[in-house]
């Protein structure tokens, strides 16, 4: 890293240029599609998270000129509110995330920016704004950092995460260049999320997204306020990028280098488990499909992939569904039994079942140096199942569902949008009707919050 080159002013000038231009209409489309995705994951999970949010809101004094709490009659402060909404959305762990940067995007960026544009009325294109512009300061911050800050235990969504919800708020409220760079700094000295928060028995990792949109919120707030940051809070000498990484390229910060936008590089997950299971989930439903191996009579199964992968997701002891959410074992077990990794897969009843535990203690994850060789460009796994009688079936997966290069249809979207839905309690006409909004509408945030309650 250049130690004469200000980064922070080399960021917010990329920022600040792809806020103030006209967006094309594919990134608004784009945004359209990332933000009913986002939808998807908070309706359902507002059912999961409904009495843990609900306690939570209680231990606060009532707001009631506030803003929504998705699927309840209650409204809350905008941080409190942005909280509660993330904690929904990322804890099926099906929300959109991205590969080189790691980060989950619509956890960080939506229920920050939704707040704020219910708040000031602002119109639906303001909130496409606004996410468009969180995303890509989170992408571009996770490649810069990564694979070296996730390497000293920090969770991207939180600290990158942090960033983006600040400047998509800034981008929605069409901040000067000054009040960007002040949010910025602003959230770069208070953005954080360890790994650990979702380990074992852990129910913290929906938190690393809700304290990030809380905190983004509050970064952009207090640089509206007027307060600024030093010269140079990313790079400077006791910097965020020398705090949180020890390596690092910010090149990718630089709109000279890379003026496009980066929200079409997102994944959107079919699959309720972390992004590192999905290749290898892929590679057992195909076995399962063609070969229809009896769970019995599988003698063991080699998993094969990259080495991040398999660091923390190598588990075979499941004490809890968030632990078999972030395990490869117990995810392809799943996968080769039930050919089922969606919500319902992952439940109390799930990590009991016997034919499920039983193969997951027969599944082995290795490093592969040549897979890992082809990362951030490809994430593959290769799924190997021995059965007892000598057969042999393999399968091997460069991109899992729902990468850029093997996306999921506009149906398969939509299906997943409305089962979401549901399961959260709206029926499918006002799914339906929030649905239209999103993909189509032209008014105010309003028009759609007062649907989400």
């Amino acid at each position: 890293m250049s130690e004469t080159k200000n980064y922070t002013d080399v960021f917010v000038n990329t920022l600040y240029s792809l806020s103030v231009r006209e967006m094309p209409a594919e990134i608004m489309n784009e945004a359209r599609k990332c933000l009913l995705d986002g939808m998807a994951s908070m309706l359902g999970g507002s059912a999961a998270m409904k009495e843990n949010v609900s306690r939570f809101l209680d231990l606060e004094p009532p707001c009631p000129d506030g803003v929504t709490v998705v699927s309840m009659d209650r409204k809350a402060s905008l941080q409190s509110a942005a909280l509660a909404n993330a904690l929904s959305l990322h804890c099926f762990d099906m929300d959109d995330g991205h590969r080189y940067s790691t980060v989950h995007l619509a956890a960080s960026v939506i229920p920050a920016v939704l707040a704020i544009g219910e708040y000031y009325d602002l119109s639906l294109e303001d909130l496409l704004r606004g996410i468009v512009i969180g995303y890509e300061t989170g992408i571009r911050m996770g490649q810069c950092i990564q694979p070296a800050h996730r390497n000293r235990g920090f969770h991207s969504t939180g600290t990158a995460g942090t960033l983006g919800a600040a400047l998509s708020v800034a981008a929605a409220l069409r901040f000067s260049r000054e009040e960007m760079k002040a949010a910025l700094s602003a959230a770069a000295t208070s953005a954080g999320g360890l790994g650990e928060a979702f380990e074992n028995i852990s129910t913290l990792k929906p938190f690393n997204a809700g304290h990030a949109c809380q905190d983004g919120i509050t970064a952009a707030l207090i640089a509206k306020a007027g307060f600024v940051g030093p010269y140079d809070m990313l790079s400077g000498k006791l910097s965020f990028l020398k705090a949180m990484c020890e390596t690092c390229d910010p090149t990718v910060l630089d709109y000279d280098v890379d003026p496009e936008y980066h929200i079409t590089g997102c994944y959107h997950k079919l699959y309720a488990s972390c992004r590192h299971t999905h290749a290898a989930i892929d590679g057992a439903i195909l076995i399962r499909r063609k070969h229809h191996p009896d769970p019995e009579d599988i003698e063991k199964v080699e998993i094969r992939m990259y080495a991040q992968g398999v660091n923390s997701h190598d588990h075979t002891e499941i004490p809890s569904v968030v632990a078999g959410k972030m395990s490869i074992p117990f995810s392809v077990a799943l996968a080769l039994v039930r050919e089922n990794a969606g919500i319902s897969a992952f439940t109390e009843e799930t990590i009991r079942d016997e034919a499920v535990t039983k193969l997951c203690r027969k599944v082995t994850v290795q490093a592969d140096p040549e897979m890992t060789a082809l990362v951030p460009k490809k994430r593959p796994s290769s799924v190997t199942v021995y059965m007892k009688n000598g057969a042999v079936y393999e399968e091997r997966v460069d991109y899992a569902l729902g990468e850029p290069e093997n996306p999921v249809t506009e149906r398969e979207l939509m299906q997943k949008y409305l089962d979401l839905s549901a399961y959260g309690g709206k029926t499918e006409a006002e799914a339906r009707k929030i649905a239209e909004i999103i993909l189509k509408g032209n008014g105010s945030v309003r028009d759609l919050t007062e649907k989400l309650r």
